[in-house]
């Protein structure tokens, strides 16, 4: 592929906000990423229920805003840091319920326009996809699954580029 045909490329690929790939990886290099999943059960409170909520002490650098979320409690049930490449999909056990266990399926799919990097979180047991975008370095919380006894499933999500 030429330059001329790259660049036309790349401008219609980041048009339609599908850009899966930095100029280095379109020139042959491959981008990795370090990726931690922290697997966390959320807890809600009664309604009406206020006080501030118990956080895991192992959750204290996400303390700040898992406080903004709508639960009681948060634990920490599970964590992997994994390197994925950039169009690889690796898969996480993370517990699972009395049914059985449960897979994370994470694919990288490069670099959004504006840098963040972009990923696909999913369950197939129990229909959980979701697309994420994050800033190089950073962390997001994405809302998972149910889990039992009304408790919800948080993924706290960081994501590091790693040039090969």
């Amino acid at each position: 592929m030429n330059l001329s045909r790259r660049s036309i490329l790349a401008s219609a690929l980041a048009l339609a906000t599908l850009v899966t790939a930095t100029p280095s990886s379109a020139a042959g290099s491959t981008e990795q990423y370090v990726v931690e999943v922290r697997v966390i059960e959320g807890e809600r409170g009664k309604a009406g229920e206020r006080g501030d909520p118990v956080i895991d002490k192992r959750l204290s650098g996400l303390a700040k805003d898992l406080s903004t979320l709508p639960f009681k409690s948060f634990a920490l049930k599970d964590a992997h840091t994994s390197l994925v490449q950039d169009g690889e999909r690796i898969s996480l056990e993370i517990p699972g319920t009395s049914k059985g266990k449960r897979f994370l399926v994470v694919a990288a799919h490069g670099r959004q326009a504006g840098g963040k990097l972009r990923f696909s979180l999913g369950i197939e047991a129990v229909k959980f996809d979701t697309l994420v975008a994050v800033p190089d370095g950073g962390t997001i919380i994405v809302g998972g699954p149910r889990g039992e006894g009304g408790k919800v499933v948080l993924f706290a999500f960081t994501a590091k580029a790693r040039k090969t």
